[in-house]
């Protein structure tokens, strides 16, 4: 690093005094004066090598097939160990430990300016050692000297994998005396953590296991572990100190579960200041999420918290990526960022296992990395898509702190893999040749397969939080990109220059140190704070105030992978020069408040000098709604019927899409009355308003069209009688094509809410799979005309139906769509039209959206209809688009329009650049219809899926293309032939959700929604002023559960409150603040305003809800 002039710090020790007369013995240690220095390198780190820092550690790693001490006889054997940091002599440097599986473990006393002293061999580390994993560090005996733990597992006996406890001599040497303490656990351990799980005063321990029983199916391994004895060599263990002995209490606190642990955390994730258990599992277990019952049990609350978790969990750390002072949880998993690697790396899902996994009672699980975005309640919405952290290879530790100090939380994943076992291939030809030799395969034959499992070193990845939860891959730009095969990693201030310095433990190879230069590049300012608890383990909480901001974080040693971090709490503060208040919270409940301190500080907070007591309580903030009774008792009941077992490579169900909510007055009484749809052999529901309350109408008519699947419906006034008649969409894909069920219906209504249905309307010729209506005098005759729109040919996604317009002479109906408007019939995939005057010229416009289409605005010249969306440049704007609301954002009496997509949530990534396509035609000439989803790679189209399923649905590929690499390596063309070419063909562009603001000249203004907006899917809205300024306000919701089994549900538990800005976008209002946790897959609101006002969500196979708006 090129330094144009060297600048000597001098720092002063005082001592300091909070506001609190018992706070007397805290300390802070400050700069007297800081000078900063352009550095002309701009790397934010840089690699310190060994011969410079004296720290050598190569994790080296040799496979032996004659024994089991390889990867086809041990699945985790390439899993890779850790590192820890901590000060072990208590000089105020921190000191580095490794973890070796094979070679010997190290220790590395720091003797400042980034240089160390190895002593391992005269420190006693290594008596009992074997295959270590996991390190972490604990005062066990609470002398006030930190103890090392070490993890230990590999493929050997019980005897060989005991654990080691290495009690502190106070000179740099350690006795082992995990036998003496009773945690000499003989699993396969992965990683530990102390902690005081009761509130009694002392350490208890948890010991994250790999379960004996790997290598077996889901099912098998479900049913061995029936049994209470296997079940104990598949569980991670809980130890109670009872008096300084540990003792194995794991079925009493509720931990008597299968584990395949790979991530471990501490933390009080549901801020009641108990600590809670995160585990991350590997394979098909799902991740675990240990909530304190604060009587000496756990719950498992993983499938309350969350709605999915990631299948092969690798690392896991907690804390909070958007600075709304909730933290969040970052879980890794294998999911390659390159297309190639994975087609050919990396496993697949099948249906049959997926239903399996929830049929064995297990949380959703996809192969993706996860952002368990906290949205209050105690709940979690993975964001790992939106926020570009889905995929990053074959991950292992996961490490979120603030790299630079600019205040955002940053994350760094570790990376590499030494031998592919997953290597579709490489699995072929040994499932091939177990085969050939009767499952006896010769030494010779064994080595030469093992010797071909692929191997690729892969950089480690910085990912810079841009905000908004959103983050940017800068490994280059820091300084970190370095191919390694890396597992375990942790962060310290080494050098105690006050920024975080990195240690990596590499396998092969040397392992990493690189030096933070946030400090002398003047990136920004931080405060440190040093906890000194009763225990060494405090898990206290800091809340800190400056330039009218909060931040909180909690101490813990143990996160990531395997590996042990500086406990100590470092706060980026960008450009602020100092901290207002800082709020000290210890879990036994003792408190102090801390004014005025400079930033650039270092603060120790010492826990037995404080008296007074105040437990951390999150306060709740009033929100905008409150789940109510529902005001209608309403099941929505869906049919079974699995669509993918004809279409295999759909994107998703096409036969569960509603119900829909419809308002309109039934009865004649001027109140709105509900129709709510049914699912196919369940009728649709009719709500009669009634002295406060709706009444279910007891309709013949309805119950006599149960075969039929609602869509849409409508109140209109068909026969000009004067009364609201009921239009109903027929729908669904679970039909054959021209079905009768596919028949949209007329009833028309007596008046008094009694409805009958029509048969003579003109409209019974028409047998398509429809989605929505809206009422239009597109001739301003006077009477309602009628525009449908159509999707799709059942059981033939992506073709299209024809949509309609529907000219209505005195209530019998004409379609006139070719007539006057002959854009509209080869629209595409409908879901959403609306009729709505864009120029306010008196002429009712219309525009319509759907899948795979764009945005269609349709202008009416005196009856016909013209689209006009080029003028805007919404021809190109191509996306799974599902609704549009009218408002008028800044009440300027011309009408915009929120246009809902399907948003940025999804695994498929799409821009102007690359986009997405779809093809569809009978590749395999059996007389049925293939779907083909492709994306861009190279400047080409390839297949979005994977051989295997693609090989479902078209059994000529594995003829065709018999290996997984020529598959990854294949253009369409090489796959499908000629056939491509003349195939139906559609493409997307744009995901996200979009504001259109009107510019009064037929023209619109695109805005594209903020960023928590786009992180689901819009399918409904409804306008309110919800704040009472005369602006229009927002409530948008919406889910898509039934995905592809390879593709991540859209299952956001929340519906959001856009807040108009009165000019041109909105403020997004999380369920934090407005109170609308949804459970289940909501597919409509409806507002209604009464005596209160209240909001109901439609719920596809599930109750409607209600919200009552607060007063």
């Amino acid at each position: 690093m090129n330094v144009k002039k060297i600048v000597i710090f001098l720092f002063l020790s005082l001592s300091f005094f909070s506001c609190e007369d018992d706070g007397k013995n805290n300390s802070i240690t400050q700069p007297v004066a800081i000078t900063f220095n352009k550095v002309e390198n701009d790397d934010l780190f840089e690699k310190i090598t060994s011969d410079k820092s004296r720290l050598v550690f190569n994790n080296k790693i040799i496979h032996d097939l004659s024994t089991r001490s390889n990867l086809f006889d041990f699945d985790f054997f390439y899993n890779g160990a850790g590192v820890g940091i901590a000060d072990i002599n208590n000089d105020g440097l921190k000191d580095v430990f490794f973890c070796g599986n094979q070679v010997p473990n190290k220790l590395y006393i720091n003797q400042g300016n980034l240089t160390f002293k190895d002593v391992s061999d005269s420190s006693g580390i290594n008596k009992n050692k074997n295959w270590s994993n996991g390190v972490t560090f604990a005062d066990v005996n609470n002398d006030g000297w930190l103890d090392i733990y070490v993890s230990q597992g590999g493929p050997y006996s019980r005897e060989l994998r005991k654990n080691i406890l290495l009690i502190n001599q106070k000179n740099n040497t350690f006795k082992e005396k995990a036998t003496l303490y009773g945690l000499d656990d003989d699993s396969i351990s992965t990683q530990t953590a102390f902690f005081d799980y009761d509130k009694d005063g002392d350490l208890d321990c948890i010991v994250m296991n790999e379960s004996d029983f790997y290598g077996y199916d889901p099912l098998t391994f479900y049913k061995i572990n029936q049994n209470k004895d296997n079940l104990s060599k598949s569980a991670s263990h809980f130890y109670e100190n009872k008096n300084g002995k540990f003792i194995n209490i794991t079925e009493k606190v509720g931990l008597l579960n299968p584990s395949f642990g790979l991530g471990l955390c501490i933390a009080d994730i549901n801020n009641d200041t108990w600590l809670d258990i995160y585990i991350a599992n590997d394979y098909y277990i799902p991740d675990a999420m240990y909530i304190s019952n604060k009587d000496g049990t756990f719950t498992n609350t993983i499938k309350e918290a969350t709605k999915q978790v990631s299948f092969y969990g690798m690392g896991v750390d907690i804390g909070d990526i958007n600075n709304d002072n909730l933290e969040d949880i970052f879980v890794l998993d294998m999911a390659s960022q390159d297309h190639v690697r994975s087609k050919t790396l990396m496993a697949s899902m099948n249906v049959p296992k997926f239903n399996l996994l929830k049929k064995l009672g297990y949380q959703t699980q996809y192969m993706f990395n996860s952002l368990q975005l906290n949205m209050g309640n105690d709940t979690y919405h993975n964001v790992g898509q939106f926020s570009g952290l889905s995929k990053t290879d074959w991950s292992w530790a996961g490490l979120i702190f603030d790299v630079d100090y600019d205040q955002h939380e940053d994350i760094y994943v570790t990376n590499g893999y030494r031998r592919y076992a997953l290597d579709n291939d490489i699995k072929m030809e040994i499932q091939q040749t177990k085969r050939n030799y009767q499952g006896n395969v010769p030494l010779k034959v064994k080595e030469g397969i093992y010797n071909r499992l692929p191997s690729e070193k892969i950089s480690n990845i910085l990912f810079k939080n841009k905000g908004n939860i959103s983050f940017e891959n800068k490994t280059a730009s820091a300084g970190l990109n370095i191919l390694s095969y890396s597992n375990g990693a942790a962060y310290a201030d080494l050098d105690n220059d006050g920024d975080l310095d990195l240690v990596v433990n590499n396998m092969d190879s040397e392992s990493f140190l690189f030096k933070n230069s946030t400090v002398e590049k003047k990136r920004g300012n931080f405060l440190k704070i040093i906890p000194k608890g009763n225990l060494s383990e405090s898990f206290v909480k800091v809340l800190i105030s400056y330039d009218k901001k909060q931040k909180i974080k909690e101490s813990r040693r143990v996160r990531g992978y395997l590996s042990s971090v500086d406990n100590a709490l470092y706060f980026g503060l960008g450009n602020a020069k100092k901290i207002d208040t800082i709020k000290v919270f210890w879990p036994s409940g003792k408190y102090e408040e801390i004014y005025n301190i400079d930033s650039n500080t270092t603060l120790t907070v010492v826990e037995k000098n404080t008296n007074r007591t105040k437990p951390y309580k999150l306060e709740k903030e009033k929100t905008l709604f409150k789940k109510s009774k529902n005001i209608i008792s309403f099941k929505h009941s869906e049919n079974t019927f699995n669509d993918f077992k004809k279409e295999i490579l759909l994107p998703y169900k096409q036969s569960s899409l509603g119900p829909f909510i419809t308002k309109g007055d039934a009865n004649g009484d001027g109140i709105d009355d509900l129709y709510i749809g049914g699912a196919h052999n369940q009728s649709g529901a009719l709500y009669i308003k009634k002295n406060n309350s709706y009444v279910k109408m007891n309709s013949k008519a309805f119950k006599e069209d149960s075969e039929y699947e609602d869509m849409e419906a409508l109140f209109v006034d068909i026969d000009s009688d004067g009364d609201n008649d009921l239009y109903v969409i027929s729908g669904g894909s679970e039909f054959i094509e021209n079905d009768s069920a596919l028949k949209d219906r007329i009833y028309l209504n007596d008046g008094m809410g009694n409805f009958k249905r029509d048969a003579s309307s003109g409209i019974n010729q028409f047998n398509y799979s429809g989605k929505t209506v809206t009422k239009i005098d597109f001739d301003n005759d006077g009477d309602q005309d009628l525009i449908v729109g159509n999707r799709i040919v059942p059981q033939n996604y992506p073709l299209h139906v024809p949509s309609l317009i529907f000219e209505n002479n005195n209530g019998k109906f004409t379609e006139v769509t070719n007539k006057i408007c002959p854009e509209l019939e080869n629209f595409g995939i409908i879901n959403k039209v609306i009729s709505t005057d864009i120029n306010n010229d008196g002429w009712q416009d219309f525009m319509v959206v759907g899948e795979w289409t764009h945005i269609g605005v349709f202008l009416n010249n005196k009856g016909t209809f013209k689209d006009i969306s080029q003028k805007s440049n919404l021809k190109n704007e191509k996306g799974w688009w599902y609704t549009i609301v009218e408002t008028d954002i800044n009440k300027d009496g011309y009408k915009d329009y929120l246009i809902g997509n399907v948003g940025s949530n999804i695994k498929h990534k799409v821009s102007n650049e690359k986009t997405m396509r779809i093809y569809a035609n009978d590749f395999d000439n059996n007389g049925s219809l293939d779907v083909v989803l492709s994306q861009e790679y190279n400047g080409i189209f390839v297949p979005s899926r994977g051989k295997e399923c693609s090989t479902q649905q078209m059994p000529f590929i594995s003829e065709k293309i018999p290996t997984f690499s020529e598959f990854a390596n294949a253009s369409l063309v090489d796959i499908y032939g000629e056939k491509i070419y003349d195939a139906y063909q559609r493409e997307v562009n744009q995901f996200k959700s979009l504001l259109l603001i009107n510019n009064t000249d037929g023209t619109f203004k695109k805005v594209v929604l903020p960023k928590l907006a786009q992180t689901m899917p819009i399918l409904d809205g409804e306008t309110i002023d919800i704040n009472k300024d005369g602006y229009e306000d927002l409530i948008v919701v919406g889910n898509i559960y039934n995905t592809e089994v390879e593709t991540p549900r859209l299952d956001n538990n929340y519906g959001l409150v856009l807040m108009s800005n009165k000019k041109d976008n909105y403020t997004v209002l999380g369920p934090n603040k407005t109170g609308l946790y949804i459970h289940g897959n909501a597919k409509s609101v409806a507002l209604i305003k009464d005596k209160k006002t209240s909001l109901l969500i439609g719920l596809n196979n599930g109750i409607v809800q209600t919200f009552e708006l607060a007063n």
